[in-house]
């Protein structure tokens, strides 16, 4: 096997350099446009997003009954306006949007974006999100709702390692799309977290305190601003919390919340 002959953040940078490289070269000879980014099928370009027909269907949209609180999609079984987990947790968060409820096809569309180089996939889902949000508001409304779009940060290592933070294209191409002004990053990961799969509601809040910090060159930016958070999955909510919290606590004036997923609306059974 090839090994590079640098290690550490040298070793990490050549491969970022290298694994970019491939994709450029491979998107010139099969451009990205011409396959599903779900599950690779060849399409036309004629279609409303990169979706094959089979995956457009298979997609969990975020129709109908949605929470009033975090926008994922109610259960059948959920009587009330809000989801179970809005109900049982308060949110640092004003108000939460979401493209689709996270399904299969979901999670294979952000594993191809966060762990196979696929950053073309940002494209798509940001054009998702802008005609998820047109949903909600005017194109002139839209891009005039929001002072500062603010990506979900990852930690330094990691983004070293993946070569991008997956949040940060999906907000790029969100905000060119829908008329709004991005400016970059406004926010640092302080420290690495652990994988808050298998965790608890009260143990990924714990488990993501005190994560981010705002940089000092966004400080003044953020005072009395409506911000908008994007991040590529919304769960319990735990990580957008912390991040508002912040934002808060720095002077924004409101802080709502865009992901392309969210978690099902299921109820705690003690």
């Amino acid at each position: 096997m090839f090994r590079f002959a640098g290690s550490g953040m040298w070793g990490q940078l050549m491969f970022r350099w290298l694994r970019n490289l491939g994709t450029e070269i491979l998107d010139l000879i099969y451009p990205g446009d011409l396959y599903c980014i779900c599950c690779g099928k060849i399409i036309d370009f004629t279609r409303t997003y990169r979706l094959c027909d089979d995956c457009m269907k298979g997609m969990k949209w975020a129709t109908g009954r949605l929470c009033d609180k975090c926008g994922k999609p109610l259960s059948k079984n959920n009587p009330m306006r809000t989801c179970y987990s809005c109900r049982e947790h308060s949110h640092n968060f004003d108000k939460g949007y979401t493209c689709a409820e996270y399904g299969s096809h979901e999670k294979a569309i952000v594993y191809a974006l966060k762990y196979d180089a696929r950053t073309d996939i940002a494209r798509t889902i940001g054009e998702i999100m802008r005609d998820r949000m047109l949903t909600e508001f005017e194109a002139e409304e839209l891009a005039a709702e929001y002072d500062i779009i603010c990506p979900v940060p990852v930690h330094r290592d990691r983004k070293i390692k993946r070569g991008y933070n997956q949040a940060a294209l999906i907000a790029e191409e969100f905000a060119k799309k829908s008329g709004i002004k991005y400016t970059g990053e406004v926010m640092n990961r302080t420290h690495q977290t652990s994988v808050m799969k298998s965790m608890t509601p009260d143990e990924r809040k714990e488990n993501i305190r005190n994560a981010f910090e705002l940089r000092k060159s966004c400080s003044e930016r953020i005072r009395g601003a409506k911000i908008l958070i994007i991040d590529d999955i919304y769960t319990t909510g735990a990580t957008v919390d912390e991040v508002a919290s912040v934002l808060k606590a720095c002077g924004a004036k409101e802080v709502d919340f865009l992901s392309f997923a969210s978690g099902a609306d299921v109820v705690k059974i003690d």
